[in-house]
C-alpha cells in the first residue's frame, strides 16, 4: 500500500510539471518543431480610434482673469519663459494657466485663465508657461489678455 501511495504521489508530481516543459527547449520533442507563428500587422490596416478629418475643440471652463497687471517675457536657453500676474474677481483663485487663443506669424496670444475663488475681493495669480524657439517660430510678439486688459511684449 505504502508502494502505491508513493508511486501514485511520484506520477502527480511528474504529470504536474509536464505542462511546463511540453512547450520548453528541453523537450526532446521540440527539437524539430519551427517556431511559434506569429501574426503580422500591417500598419496600413489599422485604423485610428479618432478619424483624422474629425476637428476636436477643447472648452475651457475657467474663466478670464479680471485684471492683467504685469507681463514679462525671459529669454532662455531654447526658448521663452512668459509670466503673467494679475487680479483675480475673487480671492482663492487656483489653477491658472496661459492658454493659446490665437497663433500668427507675427504674434501669440494667450488667455489668463484661473477658476474663480470664493473669498471676498480680489487676489493676486500669477502664471508662466514655457515656449521653445520651435514653437515660437517667426512670432515676435506674446500678447496676453484678461478681462478688461492686455498686454504685449516683444521677445
Amino acid at each position: 500500500m505504502a508502494r502505491l501511495i508513493c508511486l501514485m504521489v511520484a506520477t502527480a508530481l511528474l504529470l504536474g510539471g509536464c505542462a511546463r516543459i511540453s512547450e520548453s527547449r528541453f523537450n526532446p520533442l521540440n527539437i524539430f518543431r519551427s517556431e511559434e507563428e506569429r501574426a503580422v500587422i500591417d500598419p496600413a490596416d489599422i485604423r485610428p480610434l479618432v478619424p483624422p478629418d474629425r476637428v476636436v475643440q477643447t472648452v475651457e471652463a475657467r474663466p478670464l482673469v479680471s485684471q492683467l497687471a504685469e507681463l514679462e517675457v525671459t529669454p532662455t536657453i531654447g526658448g521663452v519663459i512668459v509670466r503673467a500676474s494679475g487680479t483675480a474677481s475673487a480671492s482663492g483663485a487656483f489653477s491658472a494657466q496661459l492658454t493659446t487663443r490665437a497663433v500668427s506669424s507675427d504674434v501669440i496670444e494667450l488667455d489668463f485663465r484661473a477658476f474663480q475663488g470664493t473669498g471676498p475681493g480680489g487676489g493676486r495669480v500669477t502664471a508662466a508657461r514655457f515656449f521653445s524657439d520651435e514653437e515660437l517660430g517667426s512670432a515676435r510678439t506674446i500678447s496676453v489678455r484678461s478681462a478688461t486688459n492686455s498686454l504685449s511684449r516683444r521677445r
